[in-house]
């Protein structure tokens, strides 16, 4: 048989975890697909080529001959090929077992964890001057001048002008003198990293051990997984250090004193750095 699928992914992007977790674990190999590297670094995900695949411009993204249209949420893309390769299922049929896995989808997906308060964004003038001498400056300035260039060449496409000003709200604040314009961002960033904590606290409470939902992996691992992972290197974790939370915990509790990460949650992480798809796709922390 030939190639089933084209999947796009980047080594950086957070849920991409997902789709090559479920890749791993239900045993799909290189022949199986194509492997589209799209360079978010570059800003290669605001083509307009891309966007044709995923009017989002976000990764991961699937196509097959397979398919009446491209897969552009991770969801979709696990399901598709849990559906695909057929063997023990990763989409719980059991009811209470569903719903407690949604419950954490929806948690892992919501704004209230975005790891991008991690990567991006500062609570102070020292935070932000960091993150001016970090590569996400850099990270900031390519998506913005990628933007710019194809909002100019493509003034009537709906995606570009908004999102052109969205990156480019933040790409002001990291290319500006810090001032007063500053202080709302400051602020809003220590709220959610309140929320933050807040989320993992509900995390903590809706794991059921070993894994996430109960005795068996399930799609809930494979969504928490990359997230937590995106959050411990975003935080400051060296990469091959996979068990250390520290530098999470110290972010954090700069916004909530005496924030821990919960002990189910440790127990959990523990138990899927031992699994054999987490050793295939995260040899380090990215």
């Amino acid at each position: 048989m030939g190639k089933q699928f084209t999947l796009y992914s980047f080594v950086g992007s957070q849920w991409a975890g997902t789709a090559h977790l479920a890749l791993a674990e239900k045993g799909f190999t290189e022949a199986d697909y194509h492997l589209e590297e799209i360079d978010l670094v570059a800003a290669s995900n605001f083509d307009p080529k891309y966007l044709e695949i995923n009017p989002n411009g976000t990764v991961p993204s699937l196509t097959s001959p397979s398919l009446d249209k491209p897969l552009s949420e991770s969801t979709d893309i696990l399901r598709y090929l849990d559906k695909l390769k057929g063997g023990r299922t990763l989409v719980p049929e059991d009811g209470e077992t569903k719903r407690r896995v949604q419950l954490i989808l929806d948690l892992v997906h919501s704004s209230d964890v975005d790891t991008n308060v991690i990567l991006l964004q500062a609570r102070d003038a020292g935070e932000l001057n960091g993150k001016k001498n970090s590569p996400w400056k850099q990270f900031v300035t390519n998506r913005q001048a990628k933007l710019d260039k194809e909002r100019a060449a493509h003034p009537e496409h709906p995606f570009y002008g908004p999102k052109s000003d969205e990156n480019g709200h933040l790409h002001n604040l990291y290319t500006t003198e810090t001032g007063p314009a500053h202080e709302s961002f400051f602020t809003a960033t220590q709220e959610r990293y309140r929320t933050f904590a807040e989320g993992m606290a509900k995390l903590e409470k809706l794991l059921v051990l070993p894994y996430a939902a109960g005795d068996a992996i399930t799609e809930a691992d494979f969504h928490v997984v990359p997230w937590l992972a995106h959050a411990m290197e975003g935080a400051g974790t060296e990469p091959s250090d996979k068990q250390n939370f520290e530098p999470l915990e110290r972010l954090v509790q700069k916004s909530v004193p005496g924030f821990q990460v919960g002990p189910s949650t440790k127990k959990w992480w523990e138990n899927m750095n031992a699994t054999a798809s987490f050793q295939k796709v995260y040899p380090v922390l990215h």
